[in-house]
């Protein structure tokens, strides 16, 4: 997220509630302890033996639903000349993702441009079973090496950034955990550098849009410190999952409250991805997931409902008044923020598969929705929502494509609109109230073979930024115009 506004709303005052500043460090001890002893005890003697009379193990769920691979149309360059089967058999698999992306703004916006995207993640997957007899246990190690424009902030100044992997240009550790399985598989505790957007607050019909807001919402990422443990800043933290039975799944994560504290710009504050922060107040998210007619058998259409919420225990800037109660911008004021301590949200997710093609599992008419909402005084952005539909493998002979319609609204908070009316008042000059703004986005993604996607994409931005003043006009009486963009997407997954 490079545009303007949200630069703006990640710049807040970052102290932390008192006590708190060491918590984080605390869980994340506790953490590895637990996987600790959740796993020392299954390293015995017996292990080996008990490893040798079992029959070979099911496929785990997340390698049979692994994103496909180019590698295996490569030949020798493909499999490393037998040595890359040989490291998967040992325990160690690497990976490796490149997203190119161009765009082009055509109308309106900050001016008309184009501008290229793009990003490697390398990636090394571990099973310490297999490697040291830690049963249930796995290591994850990601970087990320981004070619970025800060497209969105150059050519339109929105708060809904049009690509997901525009970012910084830098090279980046991204996330390090280990993961411990327990309860037959059916709980587990990660711990380390995590990225909370890899698994919470997701929509799984939604993933296939590329507005950044289509994953990590515009209100998370307008109103945390930081934008959020969110891509590309992961930070330090522990999180728990559970799985009931095959309906219902709870999680709940506690991470570092401010990925980048300072002054600056977050990326440029944590250029690297390696200053493991953990005493910058907390961030605590939990979700509930209710999947059902997820059966073979099931005599209606599959879905599932999510209902989640976030704290952040920082302080957190009054977007109108000073710590006397004078606005901010009235030339009386001091210019300190009155601060406001913590900040929440609320959020609930719908993916609903609407239409299935006879014969297939996942192949179809889905549709998909969100919403979230957070308190006015100390935020930027208010009220959140999206959604959208999409239809996979629906074309004959391209049971691999897939072409998607959404939408996405977030509005700005009573509060910031306050803080525009007084900015026109005190500064005895036309400065508009910000509303909202809107995306619309359609795409369309063709699969060139397995493990290669292109991807043309289309999006309308109503109302840039909410309705702020154009700073190419000299006169400082126009707003930022609706855009229309358009861009192309490759990715290549090995």
């Amino acid at each position: 997220m490079l545009d303007t506004v949200l630069r703006t709303a990640a710049r807040r005052s970052r102290g932390s509630l008192p006590g708190t500043r060491s918590l984080l460090a605390r869980y994340l001890l506790a953490g590895v302890a637990a996987g600790a002893l959740l796993g020392a005890p299954l390293l015995n003697v017996a292990h080996a033996a008990d490893v040798a009379t079992k029959a070979p193990a099911e496929p785990a769920a997340e390698e049979e639903e692994a994103e496909p691979s180019i590698a295996p149309q490569l030949g020798w360059l493909g499999d490393w000349g037998g040595y890359r089967p040989k490291l998967e058999a040992a325990g160690i698999k690497v990976g490796v993702n490149y997203i190119g992306e161009l765009w082009r703004n055509v109308d309106g916006g900050l001016g008309t441009g184009t501008a290229y995207n793009g990003r490697f993640q390398f990636s090394l997957d571990a099973d310490l079973e297999k490697l040291f007899n830690w049963k249930g246990a796995t290591f994850h190690v990601s970087a990320l090496q981004i070619q970025g424009s800060g497209f969105s902030g150059q050519y339109l100044g929105n708060i809904m950034g049009v690509s997901n992997v525009d970012a910084l240009s830098s090279t980046r550790l991204f996330e390090l955990y280990i993961e411990q399985t327990f309860a037959d598989g059916k709980s587990s505790v990660r711990f380390g550098q995590l990225s909370a957007d890899s698994e919470f607050a997701i929509s799984e019909n939604g993933g296939l849009f590329l507005n950044s807001t289509f994953g990590w919402p515009a209100l998370f990422a307008a109103d945390l410190p930081s934008s959020g443990p969110a891509y590309p800043l992961a930070t330090p933290g522990v999180r728990l999952k559970w799985v009931a039975n095959d309906e219902w799944t709870v999680m709940l994560g506690l991470f570092n409250g401010n990925p980048a504290p300072c002054c600056g710009d977050p990326q440029e504050e944590n250029k690297y991805g390696l200053n493991f922060i953990v005493d910058e107040g907390v961030f605590l998210i939990g979700e509930v997931a209710y999947s059902y007619n997820s059966a073979d058998n099931a005599p209606w259409l599959p879905g599932t409902i999510k209902v989640g919420g976030w704290y952040n225990s920082n302080s957190f800037d009054d977007q109108v008044y000073d710590i006397f109660g004078v606005p901010l911008v009235n030339p009386a004021s001091i210019g300190l923020p009155n601060q406001i301590q913590g900040d929440y949200a609320f959020y609930a997710i719908i993916d609903q598969m609407i239409w299935r093609m006879p014969g297939t599992k996942d192949k179809g008419i889905s549709v998909f929705g969100r919403v979230t909402a957070a308190p006015s005084a100390q935020n930027q952005i208010g009220f959140y929502w999206d959604g959208g539909v999409t239809f996979k493998g629906v074309i004959p002979g391209r049971e691999d494509d897939a072409f998607g319609v959404a939408f996405g609204n977030a509005r700005v908070t009573n509060a910031a609109q306050q803080a525009d009316f007084y900015t026109g008042i005190y500064n005895g000059s036309y400065y508009p109230i910000r509303s909202s703004e809107t995306v619309l986005e359609v795409t369309y993604s063709a699969q060139v073979m397995p493990g290669w996607t292109i991807q043309p994409d289309f999006q309308y931005i109503w109302n840039p930024g909410g309705g702020v003043l154009n700073p190419n006009d000299p006169f400082g009486l126009t707003t930022v115009k609706n855009a229309a963009v358009f861009g192309v997407r490759t990715t290549i997954n090995y």
